[in-house]
């Protein structure tokens, strides 16, 4: 891909972000909300600089290009960091967003390896369109979707049944899979409001009677619960994996959601030259070997 289209589509990337993450819709701004969106925004700022930075080095043809879901960052880095204990000449390149930015930045021509989504959607779609080396995508974990809230919050919420009686939900936009099972599970808990996967942040104030907050990936619909933008929100289980800020309310269950599975994949590269891809197949190996597993599951994957 050219670097004058990378840049173009970082700038796009970027762009997004600022306007999406952590923005209450335009009904609810009060004084209040506009200093805490003022707040998040800036947060996103400074987020989608890393994002940009982080994808620009993912489309480094000397390097195996990972795409992976924002929530298997922390697995990810410490998965990498050992692969490479025994690999010291193979470079890694790590890029984590939602699962619907990362299926974009690959169609829109971004060198890329190996896609590890958080959700099947992205995944087909991609498939559908070419991009997915045959044979080689496989269905490697499962997560539970959670409700949470800040450590020392006194919420009435005690799960998605009382979810209404938050004052403000932390979700994540419709094409972030997390903010999809969370529709899901809204969606089949309270089945007489309409609420559907493509419900937007709108709708969903005006179903369920309070301030939606909308994030652009599960890492900052996290981030809002702990700065307290949003009373509760919905992310992965494995989010709250050593985070000492939020607890857990209620693991939401699975027959709300469905079964939340995280599917990979060797993507068709065609700037990698053959010792790269040579070593994007070893690493996507490694993914799926034993020891890999063991590190999955430490952080809560099943």
């Amino acid at each position: 891909m050219k670097l004058k289209n990378i840049y173009k589509v970082l700038g796009v990337v970027a762009a997004i972000a600022l306007t999406g993450c952590g923005a209450k819709t335009a009904e609810s701004q009060s004084d209040k909300t506009a200093e805490q969106t003022t707040s998040v925004e800036s947060k996103a700022e400074s987020s989608a600089e890393t994002s940009a930075q982080e994808s620009k080095a993912a489309s480094d043809p000397s390097a195996v290009n990972v795409f992976a879901a924002a929530s298997l960052k922390n697995a990810m880095d410490e998965i990498i960091a050992e692969y490479n204990k025994a690999n010291p000449d193979v470079k890694i390149s790590l890029n984590t967003d939602s699962s619907g930015k990362l299926q974009t930045q690959i169609e829109e021509g971004f060198a890329c390896d190996i896609f590890f989504s958080a959700g099947k959607k992205q995944m087909e779609k991609l498939k559908e369109e070419g991009h997915i080396k045959d044979s080689t995508d496989a269905d490697l974990l499962h997560n539970k979707l959670c409700i949470v809230a800040p450590k020392d919050s006194d919420t009435k919420v005690t799960g998605i049944a009382n979810i209404k009686d938050a004052k403000s939900i932390s979700i994540g936009e419709t094409s972030v899979p997390a903010g999809a099972y969370a529709r899901e599970a809204l969606s089949k808990a309270y089945p007489d409001l309409g609420i559907t996967k493509e419900s937007t942040g709108a709708e969903l104030k005006d179903k369920l009677g309070m301030d939606i907050i909308e994030n652009s990936n599960v890492t900052k619909t996290l981030l809002s619960v702990v700065d307290g933008f949003g009373e509760v929100g919905f992310v992965y289980l494995t989010d709250t994996y050593g985070n000492e800020d939020v607890k857990v309310i209620e693991k939401v269950d699975e027959s709300l959601t469905g079964k939340i599975t995280y599917p990979i994949a060797r993507v068709n590269n065609d700037e990698a030259d053959e010792k790269i891809s040579a070593e994007a197949d070893k690493f996507y190996d490694y993914l799926k070997s034993d020891s890999a597993k063991k590190v999955f599951e430490k952080y809560l994957y099943e």
